[in-house]
Protein backbone atom coordinates (compact mmCIF):
# COMPACT_ATOMS: atom_id res chain seq x y z
CA UNK A 1 0.00 0.00 0.00
CA UNK A 2 1.34 3.45 -0.90
CA UNK A 3 1.73 6.07 1.78
CA UNK A 4 0.59 9.42 0.48
CA UNK A 5 1.40 12.89 1.68
CA UNK A 6 -0.64 16.04 1.32
CA UNK A 7 0.54 18.39 -1.39
CA UNK A 8 -0.83 21.74 -2.46
CA UNK A 9 0.00 21.35 -6.17
CA UNK A 10 -1.78 19.01 -8.49
CA UNK A 11 -0.69 18.09 -11.98
CA UNK A 12 -2.86 16.72 -14.76
CA UNK A 13 -2.76 13.00 -15.38
CA UNK A 14 -0.66 13.54 -18.49
CA UNK A 15 1.78 15.79 -16.67
CA UNK A 16 2.11 13.20 -13.94
CA UNK A 17 2.80 10.58 -16.58
CA UNK A 18 5.55 12.70 -18.13
CA UNK A 19 7.09 13.68 -14.77
CA UNK A 20 7.13 10.06 -13.59
CA UNK A 21 8.82 8.95 -16.82
CA UNK A 22 11.44 11.70 -16.58
CA UNK A 23 12.30 10.91 -12.96
CA UNK A 24 12.49 7.15 -13.53
CA UNK A 25 14.72 7.58 -16.59
CA UNK A 26 16.86 10.12 -14.73
CA UNK A 27 17.29 7.69 -11.83
CA UNK A 28 18.51 5.07 -14.28
CA UNK A 29 20.83 7.24 -16.37
CA UNK A 30 21.78 10.20 -14.18
CA UNK A 31 21.66 12.36 -17.32
CA UNK A 32 19.41 15.13 -18.57
CA UNK A 33 16.37 13.77 -20.42
CA UNK A 34 15.22 15.31 -23.70
CA UNK A 35 11.69 15.00 -25.04
CA UNK A 36 13.09 12.97 -27.95
CA UNK A 37 14.79 10.50 -25.60
CA UNK A 38 11.69 10.24 -23.47
CA UNK A 39 9.45 9.62 -26.47
CA UNK A 40 11.81 6.91 -27.68
CA UNK A 41 11.98 5.23 -24.25
CA UNK A 42 8.27 5.41 -23.38
CA UNK A 43 5.16 4.35 -25.23
CA UNK A 44 3.11 7.52 -24.78
CA UNK A 45 -0.30 7.75 -26.42
CA UNK A 46 0.18 11.39 -27.38
CA UNK A 47 2.31 13.23 -29.94
CA UNK A 48 5.86 14.54 -29.70
CA UNK A 49 4.52 18.10 -29.89
CA UNK A 50 2.27 17.47 -26.89
CA UNK A 51 5.19 15.98 -25.00
CA UNK A 52 7.31 19.07 -25.68
CA UNK A 53 4.47 21.29 -24.45
CA UNK A 54 4.22 19.29 -21.21
CA UNK A 55 7.98 19.51 -20.80
CA UNK A 56 7.70 23.29 -21.02
CA UNK A 57 4.74 23.41 -18.61
CA UNK A 58 6.53 21.26 -16.02
CA UNK A 59 9.63 23.42 -16.33
CA UNK A 60 7.68 26.66 -15.87
CA UNK A 61 5.95 25.13 -12.82
CA UNK A 62 9.31 24.27 -11.24
CA UNK A 63 9.19 20.47 -11.50
CA UNK A 64 11.90 20.19 -14.18
CA UNK A 65 14.94 22.31 -14.94
CA UNK A 66 17.57 22.71 -17.62
CA UNK A 67 21.19 22.37 -16.59
CA UNK A 68 22.32 24.58 -19.47
CA UNK A 69 21.02 26.09 -22.70
CA UNK A 70 19.40 23.65 -25.16
CA UNK A 71 19.84 20.70 -22.82
CA UNK A 72 17.29 18.17 -21.75
CA UNK A 73 15.60 18.38 -18.39
CA UNK A 74 16.12 16.79 -15.01
CA UNK A 75 13.84 16.89 -11.94
CA UNK A 76 14.11 19.64 -9.34
CA UNK A 77 13.65 18.93 -5.64
CA UNK A 78 10.01 19.93 -6.14
CA UNK A 79 9.69 17.35 -8.92
CA UNK A 80 11.34 14.66 -6.82
CA UNK A 81 9.08 15.35 -3.86
CA UNK A 82 5.99 15.12 -6.06
CA UNK A 83 7.24 11.87 -7.55
CA UNK A 84 7.93 10.35 -4.14
CA UNK A 85 4.65 11.54 -2.62
CA UNK A 86 2.25 10.63 -5.43
CA UNK A 87 3.80 8.63 -8.25
CA UNK A 88 6.46 6.32 -6.84
CA UNK A 89 5.82 2.61 -6.38
CA UNK A 90 7.97 1.43 -3.50
CA UNK A 91 9.99 -1.77 -3.72
CA UNK A 92 9.22 -3.48 -0.45
CA UNK A 93 12.26 -4.78 1.47
CA UNK A 94 12.67 -8.54 1.65
CA UNK A 95 10.91 -9.77 4.80
CA UNK A 96 13.45 -12.48 5.63
CA UNK A 97 16.35 -10.07 5.19
CA UNK A 98 14.64 -7.66 7.60
CA UNK A 99 14.23 -10.43 10.18
CA UNK A 100 17.91 -11.37 9.86
CA UNK A 101 18.93 -7.72 10.19
CA UNK A 102 16.75 -7.21 13.26
CA UNK A 103 18.56 -10.12 14.96
CA UNK A 104 21.96 -8.57 14.18
CA UNK A 105 20.87 -5.26 15.65
CA UNK A 106 19.29 -6.86 18.69
CA UNK A 107 22.51 -8.71 19.55
CA UNK A 108 24.31 -5.34 19.76
CA UNK A 109 21.58 -3.45 21.59
CA UNK A 110 23.72 -2.76 24.67
CA UNK A 111 26.71 -1.48 22.68
CA UNK A 112 25.43 1.66 20.99
CA UNK A 113 28.54 2.35 18.95
CA UNK A 114 28.62 -1.19 17.57
CA UNK A 115 24.87 -1.05 16.98
CA UNK A 116 25.08 2.12 14.90
CA UNK A 117 28.10 0.81 13.02
CA UNK A 118 26.19 -2.33 12.03
CA UNK A 119 23.16 -0.24 11.07
CA UNK A 120 25.24 1.95 8.74
CA UNK A 121 27.02 -0.98 7.09
CA UNK A 122 23.78 -2.89 6.54
CA UNK A 123 22.02 0.18 5.19
CA UNK A 124 24.88 0.82 2.79
CA UNK A 125 24.44 -2.68 1.35
CA UNK A 126 20.90 -1.72 0.34
CA UNK A 127 21.27 1.86 -0.82
CA UNK A 128 24.80 1.77 -2.32
CA UNK A 129 25.29 5.42 -1.38
CA UNK A 130 27.14 7.09 1.51
CA UNK A 131 25.34 6.55 4.80
CA UNK A 132 25.27 8.69 7.93
CA UNK A 133 24.07 8.44 11.51
CA UNK A 134 23.56 11.43 13.77
CA UNK A 135 23.11 10.50 17.42
CA UNK A 136 23.98 12.02 20.77
CA UNK A 137 25.59 15.09 19.14
CA UNK A 138 27.94 12.98 17.04
CA UNK A 139 27.70 12.46 13.28
CA UNK A 140 29.29 9.40 11.65
CA UNK A 141 29.63 8.45 7.99
CA UNK A 142 30.18 5.28 6.04
CA UNK A 143 31.64 5.36 2.50
CA UNK A 144 31.38 9.14 2.24
CA UNK A 145 34.04 9.23 -0.47
CA UNK A 146 31.57 7.61 -2.87
CA UNK A 147 29.94 11.01 -3.36
CA UNK A 148 32.92 11.99 -5.49
CA UNK A 149 32.11 9.21 -7.94
CA UNK A 150 29.03 11.14 -8.95
CA UNK A 151 31.23 13.57 -10.83
CA UNK A 152 31.76 10.95 -13.53
CA UNK A 153 28.05 11.17 -14.42
CA UNK A 154 28.25 14.88 -15.19
CA UNK A 155 29.30 16.76 -18.28
CA UNK A 156 32.82 18.17 -17.99
CA UNK A 157 31.60 21.78 -17.79
CA UNK A 158 29.44 20.93 -14.75
CA UNK A 159 32.12 19.13 -12.73
CA UNK A 160 33.71 22.20 -11.08
CA UNK A 161 30.31 23.18 -9.65
CA UNK A 162 29.80 19.63 -8.38
CA UNK A 163 33.18 19.60 -6.62
CA UNK A 164 32.50 23.03 -5.11
CA UNK A 165 29.21 21.63 -3.85
CA UNK A 166 30.99 18.68 -2.27
CA UNK A 167 33.33 21.01 -0.38
CA UNK A 168 30.37 23.04 0.90
CA UNK A 169 28.56 19.81 1.79
CA UNK A 170 31.44 18.75 4.04
CA UNK A 171 31.20 22.05 5.90
CA UNK A 172 27.54 21.33 6.62
CA UNK A 173 27.56 17.66 7.50
CA UNK A 174 30.63 17.77 9.75
CA UNK A 175 28.82 20.20 12.07
CA UNK A 176 26.60 17.84 14.09
CA UNK A 177 24.66 20.67 15.72
CA UNK A 178 23.90 22.37 12.42
CA UNK A 179 23.04 19.11 10.68
CA UNK A 180 20.66 18.09 13.48
CA UNK A 181 18.91 21.46 13.31
CA UNK A 182 18.45 21.14 9.56
CA UNK A 183 17.19 17.54 9.67
CA UNK A 184 14.71 18.23 12.47
CA UNK A 185 13.31 21.18 10.58
CA UNK A 186 13.00 19.34 7.28
CA UNK A 187 11.46 16.20 8.78
CA UNK A 188 8.36 18.26 9.44
CA UNK A 189 7.72 18.00 5.69
CA UNK A 190 8.42 14.27 5.52
CA UNK A 191 7.13 12.04 2.73
CA UNK A 192 6.25 8.40 3.29
CA UNK A 193 7.82 8.53 6.74
CA UNK A 194 11.21 9.83 5.59
CA UNK A 195 12.70 13.29 5.23
CA UNK A 196 13.81 14.46 1.82
CA UNK A 197 16.26 17.36 1.79
CA UNK A 198 17.81 18.76 -1.36
CA UNK A 199 20.92 20.86 -1.14
CA UNK A 200 19.18 23.73 -2.93
CA UNK A 201 16.76 24.07 0.00
CA UNK A 202 19.72 25.02 2.18
CA UNK A 203 20.13 28.16 0.10
CA UNK A 204 23.44 27.25 -1.55
CA UNK A 205 23.49 26.81 -5.31
CA UNK A 206 26.59 24.62 -5.04
CA UNK A 207 24.54 22.00 -3.19
CA UNK A 208 21.72 21.63 -5.70
CA UNK A 209 23.12 18.28 -6.90
CA UNK A 210 22.82 16.59 -3.50
CA UNK A 211 19.90 15.00 -1.69
CA UNK A 212 19.57 13.67 1.86
CA UNK A 213 17.06 10.88 2.53
CA UNK A 214 16.70 10.19 6.26
CA UNK A 215 14.46 9.09 9.11
CA UNK A 216 14.52 9.68 12.88
CA UNK A 217 14.93 7.05 15.57
CA UNK A 218 15.05 6.87 19.37
CA UNK A 219 16.96 3.88 20.75
CA UNK A 220 15.63 4.09 24.30
CA UNK A 221 12.08 5.10 25.11
CA UNK A 222 13.41 7.37 27.87
CA UNK A 223 16.08 8.83 25.59
CA UNK A 224 15.65 12.55 24.97
CA UNK A 225 18.05 12.38 22.03
CA UNK A 226 16.44 11.78 18.67
CA UNK A 227 18.87 10.29 16.19
CA UNK A 228 18.78 10.31 12.41
CA UNK A 229 19.92 7.67 9.95
CA UNK A 230 19.99 8.09 6.22
CA UNK A 231 21.90 8.46 3.02
CA UNK A 232 23.17 11.31 0.90
CA UNK A 233 24.14 11.40 -2.71
CA UNK A 234 23.52 12.75 -6.17
CA UNK A 235 19.97 13.52 -7.30
CA UNK A 236 19.44 10.27 -9.20
CA UNK A 237 19.18 8.02 -6.15
CA UNK A 238 17.02 4.92 -6.41
CA UNK A 239 14.17 6.32 -4.31
CA UNK A 240 11.76 3.35 -4.70
CA UNK A 241 14.38 1.21 -2.90
CA UNK A 242 15.96 3.79 -0.61
CA UNK A 243 12.82 5.27 0.94
CA UNK A 244 11.32 2.03 2.38
CA UNK A 245 14.73 0.67 3.46
CA UNK A 246 15.64 3.79 5.44
CA UNK A 247 12.18 3.91 7.01
CA UNK A 248 12.47 0.25 8.02
CA UNK A 249 15.95 0.72 9.49
CA UNK A 250 14.81 3.68 11.62
CA UNK A 251 11.80 1.71 12.83
CA UNK A 252 13.98 -1.24 13.83
CA UNK A 253 16.35 0.98 15.81
CA UNK A 254 13.41 2.63 17.55
CA UNK A 255 11.76 -0.68 18.44
CA UNK A 256 14.97 -2.46 19.39
CA UNK A 257 14.82 -2.24 23.17
CA UNK A 258 11.15 -3.08 23.10
CA UNK A 259 12.14 -6.45 21.64
CA UNK A 260 10.06 -5.90 18.49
Amino acid sequence: MKRRSKTTDRLTNRQEQVLQAVVELFITTGKDISSFELKRACNFDFSSATLRNEFLALTKAGYLVKSHFASGRFPTSKGLRYFIAKLMQEEEPDFYELVELSHKLFDSRFNIQNLLSIAMKELYKKVANPVFVLYNDVVQFYRLSKILKGVDKLQVKLRPKYLAGFAKLLDVIEDAELLEKILKREYGNSLRGVGILSGSKLGWDELESFVFVFAPFRIFTSDENIGFIGTLGYLNQNYPVIVPVIRSMAEMLTNLIKGL
